[in-house]
């Protein structure tokens, strides 16, 4: 990263680190100081696992895991997998990261518990593959419904159901729903929740910008990836929601040629 940021100071770029968009400089003193603004804050908020026990000690968000073990950068709780049975839940590829990095980690066992089958699971199949080569096992059709502890209020259990997949959605995907009375119980130490990133509020301090948004807080771009306030643009998960890297970075190329069309334009207009 170091190396990466030394060569775009080179080139001119000025990095100021530490500073909020809305909350430590408003995006309108941007747009004062600057002739075309690009917003590229990716998802990464995580969402939250709403059911009963999900407070309880061994249950952890899979980002803070990810960080601790591979990058040996410890933020918060220590998260001890060692010898440890091991749920996560979700089935996107952050799912099989933590899968593979529990096992790499001394895990007991590592279990994915996802409520569609494996032909509806968000995550690519090689990294499905390879979590299966490394001894991950995966409950397919499998949702939890709360968690228990013991009197230490440390996790010891999921309860579960089985689900089966109804209608498709308007992606596509089948949805899942409850096959009653299938209730069971999985015996877990540590809980990772994989479900995903919501985009990151931007505006914290109220849209006075007035920047068009979606009913799930993206914001709309065109073509260009300019936002309905001229000379502002946005790409990446702020405007998918979560996704690929590769499709940030196509984004933030298609915004580079937007922001050159807009700024071509406007000392045009001048001349």
């Amino acid at each position: 990263m170091e190396r990466r940021f030394d060569l775009l100071r080179r080139r001119g770029v000025t990095i100021r680190c530490g500073t909020t968009v809305g909350r430590d400089i408003p995006l309108s003193t941007l747009r004062d100081n600057f002739d075309a603004v690009y917003l590229a804050i990716g998802a990464q908020k995580p969402k939250e696992l709403d059911i009963p026990g999900a407070d309880l000690n061994g249950v952890f968000h899979a980002l803070p895991f990810l960080i601790q073990k591979n990058l040996q950068m410890p933020d918060g709780p220590t998260i001890d997998v060692r010898g440890k049975r091991v749920a996560v839940l979700g089935g996107g590829d952050t799912a099989m990261d933590c899968l593979r990095t529990a096992i790499r980690s001394g895990a007991r066992e590592a279990t994915c518990i996802y409520r569609r089958d494996l032909d509806n699971m968000p995550g690519s199949r090689r990294e499905y593959l390879n979590a299966v080569e490394e001894g991950a096992r995966f409950m397919f059709l499998t949702n939890a419904v709360s968690l228990s502890g013991n009197g230490d209020d440390a996790v010891t259990e999921a309860r579960c159901v089985r689900m089966e997949l109804g209608e498709a959605d308007a992606k596509g995907r089948r949805k899942p729903r409850t096959i009653p009375g299938s209730e069971f119980s999985v015996p877990v130490d540590v809980v990772l929740i994989a479900y995903g990133f919501d985009q990151v509020p931007i505006f914290v301090a109220g849209n006075s910008d007035n920047i068009t948004v979606n009913k799930w807080g993206g914001v709309v771009a065109d073509e260009y990836q300019m936002t309905s306030v001229a000379g502002v643009f946005a790409g990446g998960d702020l405007v998918r929601g979560p996704d690929l890297v590769v499709r940030a970075v196509r984004d933030s190329r298609k915004a580079a040629a937007g922001i050159h069309r807009y700024l071509s334009s406007q000392q045009s207009a001048r001349s």
